[in-house]
């Protein structure tokens, strides 16, 4: 009876896990129990209960809408441990419904560049235990590493993990009906009398070579041949066209180097001084320059920043199956710098302007400036500008800087100054108490001789002119009369009105002007009168300011903008096809591509070298069109999701829309599985029965596979548990029987013995 106990408590409990996840059933098996023994004879002692655990035996496999659900197809088990870091219990367990649990506080950049604190994140199993899997190598990212470690998974995980691209797959079409482009050719025809030290010269694009006929030239041909060596000699137009000779005598070619580029050629011709007269060179233009068909990949590749970079593709036909093969990549995006230097002799009132974008910053000058010190103050004015997107520094001696604040962002800077103006000399000469006739008034300028003017009868007359009656020396119109007739010496004076113009002002104020003719020149005066009661004084009421014209801001644009958007070209090489369209050149299909890809932002120039196979390409009639562009590495993202693939690698999902194997769930062979130690939550343990545990890559054996989107539930079959419920419980019952009626034999007999 006891033994069928046992076998119906391990039914029960088959029943009560057939839905759970990688249980194992465990089977009763029974041997027979002998109380002695002697010769052939045993007595019958009962039977005793031996458990058989069918953990080698796979469950059913029942598919799953999570992604984080995987089982095992075959033998093995998945790795787990009691601890993250891998130093705690090492168990082993079929149930492949994982989650993710968080562990350990961890810093990252939130949004804004600020730093969060938040939790890392590892696949468990529903017993909260780490699985346990490989990591790619970082610079192949291949699986050859067989060392165990827990999967981290949350969104961070691999937010500083790239990989630069270091191979790259394309395949495409370019199309046979794209036109080759034509370069420039220019004819150029010689003529004249043959003499030693004559020349003839070609010049391109302004670089002018010239050949000097020799003594052994003996006809037009030499020349060409002297000429056309002499040309392709010059590195600087052999860059830009080549000579060669004309299938007609007398006649060279320059022809472009590049294809749809216009050249400025010309020709020249000297004759020995003591020669004829008669040497010509003309030249025309056989063959117009015309682009030629160019085709455009944007390739994108990963730099060593962890960044995605873009290298353009450049496909352009060259000849009848030919194409010439070109990168090119953005510049380093450069500031503008202009330095504005200041010059000129500073004079209170001169003005140094510098407008930026439209938005003017002037200093007008003090007595007390100085060139630096309008370059201070311009420097002030400008960085205190919200208007502009400029910065001002002092450079050197007298000089500033502008500089873009942001590199590849253009701005205008115009310079100029205006010189102070210069003001005239003012003099005052006021004639005051009674003039009597006879009286002696002298004004001398700059010591050219006096002009001298005496007080005359009709001065004391109302009038000037002897009419209108008398008036006193002293009166006003007496003071107007002597002052007029003063002016009109001066005037007449050819030396002093050279230097001095002279004004009264009629009013009868005896104020006699003297302004200096050139403004800025001053001018001396000396007064004088000889008068027994008439006074002269002289003031200068207005001084005399000079003014220099040599006031100068000059701008020289020292650092040239360079944006972004300009790009870096690179010639690769030479493709040729076949006359059926496949790939002819290069015999490898493989060209090795040197990106130098430049600063942009926080991100750092690189120098990125990639093998580009163009095996696959080919040249057909229709569209140019790709068929496939693949690349190894990856860039730093954060993950979006997490999935398994059939070959056992986790797949994460980044939010640069890419994907990638970032680890590699191994299983655990066992030469006797079914020897394992269970614990609680259908994980096992090795023990020396089991053998130890087998690591292997699925990949590279035939064990098992995996099941994605599924999980594995028990191995009981309920109708077969059922049935040895009942045969166990018949088994039970008639034990039980037995047992009451040798219990009611036992009674009888001893009561027949009383």
């Amino acid at each position: 009876m006891m033994a069928q106990s046992t076998a119906l408590s391990n039914i029960g409990n088959n029943i009560a896990n057939a839905t759970t996840g990688g249980f194992k059933r465990t089977d009763t098996n029974f041997s027979t129990l002998l109380s002695s023994s002697l010769d052939k004879q045993s007595d019958l002692g009962g039977v005793a209960p031996k458990d058989l655990n069918r953990i080698s035996q796979s469950g059913n496999i029942v598919a799953s809408d999570r992604d984080l659900d995987v089982a095992i197809n075959g033998s093995g088990f998945f790795i787990l441990n009691s601890s993250v870091d891998g130093s705690g219990q090492e168990y082993y367990g079929r149930d492949g419904s994982f989650d993710i649990a968080a562990v350990n506080d961890i810093t990252v950049t939130g949004i804004g560049g600020t730093n969060i604190t938040t939790k890392d994140g590892y696949l468990v199993d529903k017993n909260g235990y780490f699985l346990q899997g490989w990591t790619p190598d970082p610079t192949t990212g291949l699986f050859t590493s067989t060392t165990l470690s827990s999967l981290r998974v949350d969104d961070y995980a691999f937010a500083e993990t790239a990989r630069a691209t270091t191979n790259a797959y394309l395949g495409l079409n370019l199309p046979s009906s794209d036109k080759a482009g034509l370069s420039e050719v220019t004819e150029f025809t010689l003529a004249g009398t043959i003499e030693a030290n004559d020349t003839f010269s070609i010049t391109v694009e302004g670089t002018t070579v010239t050949y000097t006929v020799a003594a052994t030239d003996t006809s037009l041909n030499d020349i060409r041949t002297g000429l056309i060596s002499a040309v392709n000699a010059d590195t600087t137009i052999s860059a830009l066209a080549t000579a060669s000779a004309s299938s007609t005598d007398a006649k060279l070619l320059i022809s472009g180097v590049t294809q749809g580029t216009t050249l400025e050629v010309s020709a020249a011709t000297t004759n020995v001084a003591a020669g004829t007269n008669d040497n010509q060179i003309s030249g025309t233009t056989i063959q117009n320059p015309t682009a030629n068909d160019t085709r455009i990949y944007s390739m994108g590749v990963i730099d060593t920043n962890g960044v995605t970079r873009t290298a353009q593709l450049n496909f352009a036909k060259t000849a009848s199956n030919t194409w010439q093969f070109s990168t090119s990549v953005s510049k380093t995006p450069v500031a503008q710098v202009d330095t504005v230097t200041l010059a000129g002799t500073i004079e209170a009132g001169d003005v140094y302007t510098i407008v930026l974008d439209n938005k003017k910053f002037s200093q007008t000058a003090v007595a007390t400036d100085t060139l630096a010190t309008i370059r201070d103050a311009l420097v002030t004015s400008i960085n205190g500008s919200a208007e502009t997107n400029v910065t001002a520094a002092a450079s050197g001696t007298d000089a500033l800087t502008l500089t873009a604040d942001t590199a590849g962002t253009a701005f205008s800077a115009i310079t100029s100054t205006t010189n102070r103006t210069a003001v005239a000399q003012v003099d005052d000469i006021t004639i005051s108490n009674t003039y009597a006739v006879g009286d002696q008034i002298s004004i001398d300028i700059n010591g050219i001789g006096a002009v001298v003017y005496i007080v005359a009868a009709n001065d004391l007359t109302a009038n000037g002119d002897g009419t209108g009656g008398a008036v006193t020396g002293n009166s006003a119109a007496a003071y107007n009369n002597i002052t007029q007739n003063i002016k009109a010496a001066i005037d007449a004076d050819a030396p002093t009105s050279a230097v001095v113009t002279a004004e009264n002002t009629g009013s009868g104020s005896g104020v006699i002007t003297l302004t200096s003719v050139t403004p800025g020149t001053e001018f001396t005066q000396v007064t004088t009168t000889t008068s027994t009661a008439g006074l002269l004084s002289a003031t200068t009421s207005t001084p005399n300011t000079t003014a220099n014209s040599d006031d100068d801001a000059t701008k020289v644009n020292t650092t040239a903008n360079v944006l972004s958007t300009e790009l870096t070209d690179t010639d690769i090489g030479t493709i040729t096809f076949n006359a059926d369209g496949t790939l002819a050149t290069p015999a490898t299909g493989l060209f090795n591509l040197t990106l130098n890809f430049p600063e942009n932002g926080s991100i750092a120039a690189t120098t990125e070298t990639v093998a580009l196979d163009i095996s696959k390409f080919v040249q057909f009639d229709g569209d140019f069109q790709t068929f496939s562009y693949t690349k190894n590495g990856y860039a730093s993202a954060s993950t979006r999701s997490i999935k398994f693939d059939g070959s056992g690698n986790v797949v994460a999902g980044f939010d640069d829309a890419t994907f990638r194997s970032v680890y590699r769930i191994p299983l655990a062979q066992f030469f006797n599985a079914n020897g394992l130690q269970e614990y609680n939550g259908n994980i096992y343990q090795a023990t020396e029965d089991s053998g130890t545990a087998i690591i292997i890559d699925v990949n590279s054996s035939d064990y098992a596979s995996f099941s994605i989107n599924a999980h594995e539930l028990s191995n009981v079959n309920l109708t077969g548990e059922f049935t040895k419920m009942m045969m166990t419980q018949t088994a039970y019952n008639s034990s039980s029987t037995v047992f009451k009626t040798v219990d009611e034999m036992v009674a009888t007999a001893r009561d027949l013995k009383r």
